[in-house]
């Protein structure tokens, strides 16, 4: 027996946990730049937070690895150091700063295009080592190969983003493979395992900035999420961070209708959900559009009145 209890709310209008597809951007860039940014943090204290703890996994993992130690911990050295040398790239274009311009840095991009270069040292003796390895690099290629296409065409007023960063590679198959119990006390697998979380959190840091320089104009395409709404503001979580007091554009999307709304808005509350790696941003509208903010309440009414009608009294 399910129950549907309605709290009190003394605001004028409700607010309900729905899904919803959003989108939202600062409404003005970072000036005076040398790559176009919108100034959103994509490494806000909990992904760090997140960053560090899963090379600490890699690091507990590799120390109990046994089998070809010394080949075996270089390699994993050189991907950690690849890595993390990706995420300082994305950062620095985060913030406005073209890589291209710092001939070392640039010069360590061209090369690591290359791929790991101590990956073919296992391919006799480990095979199978080396073959999630070369998965594990293919992954890193595509991100890293996007990355330097955008430094290459990006400007002060435009962000060269790639359209369709892919998913689902071949080694996201093989880690699902590696949840089984079979492998939960096996030093390799699981190094490998936290080795590919360090770099999925630095790139999908990456994939957002992308994509938030490229979805804007296709909102089919923006997926759809779980928010606390209103039809004066709202308050999401996120892997990124906006800043306190930050004018914001807010973009609501109803695929049904094939409507899209905008609203002005300010970010007047940001907390970070250390235990989930979210920051969670509020937003209130600011003199939203009547007409659209009757339509956004509609939806609300709607969905809440859909939840009623599913509940068993």
């Amino acid at each position: 027996m399910k129950t549907w209890f309605l709290k009190h709310n003394s605001r004028r209008y409700f607010r309900l946990d729905m899904p919803v597809r959003v989108f939202i951007a600062p409404s003005s860039p970072i000036k005076d730049r040398e790559i176009y940014a919108t100034g959103i943090d994509y490494f806000p204290p909990t992904i760090k937070k997140l960053i560090a703890q899963q090379k600490r996994d890699t690091l507990y993992w590799l120390e109990r690895v046994q089998d070809q130690k010394v080949l075996v911990t270089e390699l994993f050295m050189e991907v950690i150091a690849c890595i993390e040398f990706f995420g300082q790239s994305s950062e620095k274009m985060s913030k406005g700063i073209n890589p291209r311009l710092d001939p070392p840095t640039w010069l360590s991009l061209e090369q690591r295009k290359l791929g790991f270069t101590k990956i073919n040292a296992l391919k006799d003796s480990s095979p199978k080592t080396y073959t999630y390895f070369k998965h594990i690099e293919a992954k890193y290629l595509v991100f890293l190969k996007a990355m330097v296409n955008s430094i290459e065409n990006s400007t002060d007023q435009h962000f060269e983003a790639e359209q369709h960063l892919p998913y689902n590679f071949k080694i996201d198959e093989i880690l699902e493979h590696f949840q089984k119990e079979q492998f939960e006390k096996i030093p390799l697998v699981q190094s490998i395992a936290a080795l590919c979380g360090f770099m999925g959190t630095y790139l999908e840091a990456y994939r957002q900035m992308n994509d938030d320089n490229v979805l804007r104009t296709f909102p089919e395409q923006w997926p759809s999420v779980q928010g606390n709404i209103s039809a004066c503001g709202l308050a999401m979580l996120f892997t990124k961070r906006f800043k306190d007091f930050e004018r914001v554009d807010v973009f609501f999307y109803f695929p049904e209708e094939k409507r899209t709304l905008k609203f002005d808005g300010t970010v007047v509350d940001i907390r970070s959900i250390n235990d989930q790696y979210k920051e969670r941003i509020a937003v209130n509208f600011d003199f939203p559009n009547g007409k659209d903010q009757d339509f956004l309440q509609h939806k609300i009414q709607q969905f809440e009145l859909d939840e009623c009608l599913s509940y068993e009294f």
